[in-house]
């Protein structure tokens, strides 16, 4: 008799081996949610990421600006001369994180003894919050 039942246990589960479609679809539903929670993190991640890096661009052109200062007496009417004048390596003048170009001002109205160097940030237009500029705003 324990004999006949064990040998009914395996028979039953030789026939329900698979798994269903509801079985599928649940596992596919949960697996979409967790890819969408990581996305969620990845994309904020790679935002200040993007922040950081116009940052640091900024930075590397503010000194290269001054080192054309401190080579020929006055800051450059325009990036490009510094890219004429080999003190930027690259063959031309990097642009934003998000392919927008870098707004160089000289005299800058933020920096009047100097020039205002900035990034429109991620949406590409002045103001919004999100611009990296070379000067502080904590007037």
């Amino acid at each position: 008799m324990v004999r006949e039942i064990i040998k009914g246990l395996f028979r039953s589960r030789a026939v329900s081996a698979g798994f269903s479609l509801l079985e599928i679809m649940v596992t596919i539903t949960i697996m979409a949610m967790i890819m969408g929670a990581v996305s969620v993190g990845v994309m904020s991640y790679l935002d200040r990421a993007k922040t950081k890096q116009a940052g640091m661009d900024i930075k590397t052109v503010a000194n290269a600006l001054d080192l054309y200062k401190s080579e020929f007496g006055k800051y450059p009417d325009g990036l490009d001369a510094l890219v004429k004048e080999k003190i930027l390596k690259e063959k031309k003048v990097p642009k934003d994180p998000w392919g927008n170009e870098y707004v160089y001002i000289n005299p800058g109205s933020n920096n009047p003894d100097e020039f205002d160097l900035y990034s429109f940030g991620k949406d590409g237009r002045e103001g919004g919050g999100d611009d990296i500029t070379n000067w502080s705003e904590e007037e």
